[in-house]
């Protein structure tokens, strides 16, 4: 449905990819109807007043008893398979797509797809920087921050701009359109197992990327992830890009090869370990590779890209203890890579809405290197329960609690690290605020 003139469309969830899509359907003459459970969300916030004031009818979900009579129901990312009016959507015969679907079915240009568990953002950014240094026009949309059906996206969708879009598993669900031209599985840990049964729902709703690639798109996944969740794509053949051999791109900690041949020497920067930055690097060459960027090109540019903030950002030093904003850390795996990344002992500062897996992996993963958890927020209780008989863990009620905490036991050469393994929404309006309240609490030692 590309013509929208008139047609009488349901928007469930009015965050920022809700009250995008809402606007988009308005700016294309559609009869459009939102909602949100929210009620403290639909009465104070200034843009949903301006779509409101503009024609959009809008009220909370319960007030929707029969959707039937809408022609298209477009879902934001935070809404479940099971909500109710969803289902009730579904029964009576509506179609149900999401934002991005929405945007892909007025995309002009080529379309590359990211995902996967962890380094999505930083990823999907570094491509767009590299295809930009290499004069090829690319924009960053999608999970990144940017929803693609905003204003702010409306030219590079219609124009023959590169869409790098980072895709989430909440946004692949409802993507339908077969129009990825290459795309990338990062990896898959345990992460949202609140909303899925397992990791292998979890993992099925990753690949399900592979079904949207064009016949003759590419599909790269990280070496590990393809051993453990290939069996997902169903006779899909992907590349593979890893530390070993037997990858289609690989790395020996020193070089990137393809098909067994090298394609250039690594920076120093990324020599000599494996990390996700050395990970997330051999993704983007694999995607830019694909639009025809050479090895050149792309080490050039690597050279002056800059990682994303609260990941890992290095603060401040005060009496020789290094403190490091990694509120971007939001599952269980994210924390343990940030503990390797770190050199020296760590004082860890975790917790928030916990999102239903174990926090057990730590025990071993942390070797001795993590003298304290600092544990707050609504998992605090749940992670000294999974670690306490192995770890030191000290709960707090506050994130300043916890940074004034740690500072007082650091010793010189330690790092204080703000890695949570969880949501923010218990304490915060989300990582950024997070992030920015543990400098801003760091700033006032």
């Amino acid at each position: 449905m590309t013509n929208l003139e008139n047609q009488h469309v349901l928007v469930m969830g009015l965050g920022v990819s809700g009250r995008a899509a809402a606007d988009f359907l308005l700016r294309r003459g559609a009869c459009v109807h939102a909602v949100d459970g929210d009620m403290n969300l639909l009465q104070r916030n200034p843009e949903i007043e301006g779509l409101r004031q503009r024609g959009v009818k809008i009220s909370h979900e319960e007030a929707i008893a029969d959707p039937s009579g809408f022609q298209l129901v477009v879902i934001s990312p935070g809404i479940p398979q099971t909500h109710p009016l969803r289902a009730l959507a579904k029964a009576a015969g509506v179609e149900i797509i999401g934002e991005v679907e929405l945007a892909c079915r007025f995309l002009k240009g080529p379309f590359l797809g990211i995902t996967g568990t962890n380094g999505k953002t930083t990823t999907t950014l570094l491509t767009t920087h590299i295809l930009n240094c290499s004069g090829r026009s690319a924009c960053a949309l999608g999970n990144v921050g940017v929803a693609m059906t905003s204003e702010a996206a409306e030219r590079a969708l219609v124009g023959n701009q590169i869409i790098v879009a980072e895709l989430s598993s909440f946004q692949l669900e409802t993507l339908h359109s077969p129009i990825i031209d290459a795309a990338v599985v990062l990896n898959i840990t345990p992460d949202h197992l609140d909303r899925y049964s397992g990791m292998e729902a979890y993992a099925e709703a990753k690949m399900h990327i592979a079904q949207r690639i064009k016949p003759k798109g590419v599909l790269y996944l990280e070496k590990k992830c393809c051993d453990e969740f290939g069996y997902l794509l169903k006779g899909i053949a992907p590349k593979t890009y890893g530390y070993t051999q037997d990858s289609d791109l690989f790395t020996d900690l020193h070089n990137l090869f393809i098909n067994n041949k090298l394609v250039c020497v690594l920076p120093c920067a990324y020599q000599g370990g494996k990390s996700h930055d050395l990970e997330n690097v051999m993704a983007a060459y694999a995607l830019c590779n694909h639009l025809g960027v050479t090895a050149q090109q792309f080490i050039e540019a690597l050279a002056s890209f800059k990682k994303p903030a609260h990941r890992i950002e290095f603060v401040k030093k005060i009496g020789e203890v290094a403190y490091y904003d990694d509120s971007k850390g939001t599952n269980i795996d994210a924390v343990m890579r940030a503990v390797e990344a770190l050199r020296g002992d760590i004082v860890l500062i975790a917790g928030g809405v916990d999102k239903g897996a174990a926090y057990t992996p730590w025990i071993a993963a942390f070797n001795n290197r993590v003298k304290c958890i600092c544990a707050i927020g609504q998992a605090a209780p749940k992670i000294k329960q999974d670690l306490g008989h192995a770890l030191h863990v000290e709960l707090l009620n506050t994130l300043e609690e916890a940074v004034a905490f740690a500072a007082r036991i650091a010793a010189p050469g330690d790092n204080v690290l703000l890695s949570p393994g969880c949501a923010s929404f218990d304490m915060f309006r989300d990582y950024v605020h997070r992030g920015k309240e543990f400098q801003r609490a760091v700033e006032q030692l």
